[in-house]
């Protein structure tokens, strides 16, 4: 058995107990109003000089006060964390053999013959316990408690167990609604009341189950994905995203400038927690930028803006951004007094990529690729040489909108691994005027 079927058994076991509780509380507001009821619309107008009817009262009022302390254990059990799923089955059971006997004793007590069971006030307690069922997420459960009451039903007019005296004929009429054509027409509407019960709780149970499946899968490959990416992957599909598309996107990328000799210094826990505290700062400059992180890769980031609604905007975000995470090193510096301050290189390009997922639900990797990534990535390898903490296509100010007076042009030059020249900017601050590094 897989561990997610494992994980979904244990989710359907909690729906169910759960289930059972909110059963057991019906049960108690259900006896509660039948008790109201018979007190204001019965007992105010018995005759105490009955036998009859007074039998038939004392069995009514047990028979409600039965079925609240039924209802009030299974809250109890539940509550106290003493609930076992065989519990569900037991409470069942006790609604199936409470109904039957309630019946079972109105009869005697009212010396009616079995037709007439559809005059006893418990027997319209059966509608209530076969909805039970709605609530519950177990159709084998809701199955058995029908056919425990059929069969008592069943039980209580084939045999005939006691002896029973009409105080006179009943009427033509009653013998034409009580007799056994209609009777059996009622019990199969009972029937059928219940399988289609028993359909729903198929259905609701399927359905369920699907829902945590899905969430399961959805939680899944979010682990792998950034939340936008997931979310148009909820709208396309996992084939959509594999298949991957051509657009146009503003690629930062950037890592920290002598990270190695840094890292020399540190203990692994200290590796660590570095890292974890600048990727958290990277992750805040970038949302609040609305780029996506595309991957961490050690020191080193790849960001994305415009995977879900590409604009010119993107361009304008990725400098912004680089701004931003200036300032978020800067301030980290100063927060670590005594230690060396956390320096950044950033490179920034517009144009086109590829953007696609690779990998199965177990592991599901999106990916970027082209040109542009490569030419982002070789201007932050540049800034260790020009010393510039920022550089930027002029494709990509351009298309920002910036103004170049805060920029200093760099020498047109070639980029390693690439055969035509490019444009680059360098910045200390793009929302200042650069000093020369």
């Amino acid at each position: 058995m897989t561990k997610r079927v494992v994980q979904l058994d244990a989710l359907m076991a909690e729906a169910e107990k759960q289930a059972e509780h909110t059963v057991g509380i019906v049960r108690m507001v259900v006896s509660l109003a039948l008790g109201v009821v018979f007190v204001f619309a019965v007992m105010t107008v018995a005759p105490r000089d009955e036998t009859v009817l007074e039998r038939q009262l004392f069995t009514a009022a047990a028979t409600m006060l039965g079925y609240f302390l039924l209802g009030l254990a299974s809250v109890v059990i539940v509550r106290f964390g003493h609930y076992r799923p065989w519990m569900a089955w037991a409470a069942a059971t006790g609604d199936g053999v409470f109904i039957v006997a309630s019946v079972w004793l109105g009869l005697i007590n009212t010396a009616l013959p079995a037709n007439y069971m559809l005059l006893i006030p418990s027997m319209w307690l059966v509608p209530v316990a076969i909805s039970f069922g709605a609530l519950r997420f177990n159709p084998a459960l809701q199955a058995y408690l029908m056919a425990l009451l059929v069969a008592g039903f069943v039980l209580i007019a084939f045999v005939d167990v006691w002896d029973y005296e009409l105080a006179g004929p009943p009427p033509e009429s009653a013998n034409l609604f009580l007799a056994l054509p209609p009777n059996a027409m009622r019990l199969a509407m009972v029937c059928l009341a219940g399988v289609v019960l028993v359909i729903a709780g198929i259905r609701s149970r399927a359905l369920m189950a699907r829902a945590i499946t899905e969430t399961w899968r959805g939680a899944n490959l979010t682990r792998y994905l950034p939340s936008e990416v997931a979310d148009r992957l909820a709208e396309t599909g996992l084939d959509a995203l594999r298949r991957g598309k051509r657009q146009d996107v503003a690629i930062l990328f950037t890592d920290i400038r002598g990270f190695t000799p840094l890292s020399e210094t540190m203990t692994p826990e200290e590796i660590g927690a570095f890292l974890t505290e600048f990727r958290r700062r990277v992750s805040t400059a970038v949302v609040s930028c609305g780029g996506v992180i595309d991957k961490f890769i050690g020191d080193a980031v790849l960001v994305v803006f415009g995977i879900r609604d590409p604009s010119d905007r993107d361009a304008a975000a990725a400098v912004h951004c680089a701004g931003l995470l200036l300032k978020e090193m800067d301030e980290w510096s100063r927060e670590r007094s005594g230690d060396p301050a956390v320096r950044i290189g950033v490179g920034l390009h517009r144009g086109e990529v590829f953007l696609g997922a690779i990998g199965d639900e177990t592991r599901l990797e999106y990916t970027v690729l082209g040109d542009t990534v490569n030419v982002a990535a070789r201007l932050e390898e540049l800034t260790k040489e020009t010393g510039w903490p920022i550089l930027a296509s002029k494709q990509l100010l351009d298309q920002a909108g910036v103004d170049l007076a805060f920029w200093k042009a760099i020498d047109t030059t070639f980029l390693r691994g690439r055969h035509e020249q490019i444009e680059i900017y360098g910045s200390n601050n793009p929302y200042t005027t650069p000093r020369a590094p």
